[in-house]
């Protein structure tokens, strides 16, 4: 007997010794595999890469593995192209839409697009946690990305002075977001607005503000919701 004709319990055995890059190499090579790789993918919930070494692209593949994602971490870097990083981002996205298992999100060193923006809005209706704190984004479309995120609990995030806008930390808006507890404020020059009075006006929600300039941090609102904070980000981006 060789292996083309091992029933399915005898490959769902040997595939599960395969790392996910494995199998994405393997992935229509063998076509009667597929269906056995497929069963694989349940394994994956935790999806982290870098595009400087980006896993073996299959369109289909990583769509259906956006099906099982309870996190996605990518590392973009500022000088990949758009269409790469959505090359990737597309399917996964799409996948994870279908299913809306996927809670955290978190993008590292990328710029914002509007089509990044419509790739990440299919699956903001079911994130507990979105991490933008390295990453070049715009007042107006976190505002846009916020307009459907009705089960955000924690919203990390990079403001530069002069830059970034404040729009989005308006207490109109953040104060109709009904799970929203506490927001990571990393800034990069002076704050343009008034964290005290951004907690008054929204006593539900926590702030912490991170200086890199000043290496410190301060926290506004109530306190008890930091340690949740934490908590989300190590449940979700475990190191591999």
């Amino acid at each position: 007997m060789d292996l083309l004709q091992l029933n399915d319990d005898c490959l769902d055995i040997i595939f599960s010794y395969l790392r996910l890059d494995e199998l994405l190499q393997l992935y229509n090579e063998i076509e009667c595999f597929n269906v056995a790789i497929e069963r694989q993918l349940h394994r994956f919930r935790d999806f982290k890469f870098s595009m400087r070494q980006p896993p073996v692209f299959n369109e289909e593949l990583l769509s259906k593995l956006g099906h099982h994602l309870n996190s996605l971490h990518i590392n973009v870097g500022y000088s990949t192209k758009d269409e790469d990083v959505l090359r990737y981002l597309n399917p996964l996205c799409q996948g994870a839409s279908e299913t809306r298992r996927l809670k955290a999100l978190k993008l590292d060193h990328a710029k914002w697009s509007f089509n990044m923006i419509e790739a990440v809005g299919k699956v903001v209706p079911s994130l507990f946690f979105l991490d933008m704190r390295h990453c070049d984004v715009r007042d107006y479309q976190i505002a846009q990305l916020l307009e459907s995120a009705d089960k955000l609990k924690a919203l990390a995030l990079l403001h530069v002075n002069n830059q970034t806008g404040d729009s989005y930390l308006q207490p109109q808006i953040l104060n109709r977001l009904p799970s929203l507890k506490l927001i990571h404020i990393t800034i990069l020059g002076p704050v343009p607005f008034s964290p005290e009075d951004l907690a008054q006006q929204c006593p539900n929600l926590s702030f912490l503000i991170t200086d890199l300039i000043k290496s410190d941090f301060k926290i506004y609102g109530p306190p008890a919701y930091i340690q949740n904070y934490y908590k989300y980000y190590n449940d979700y981006f475990k190191t591999p």
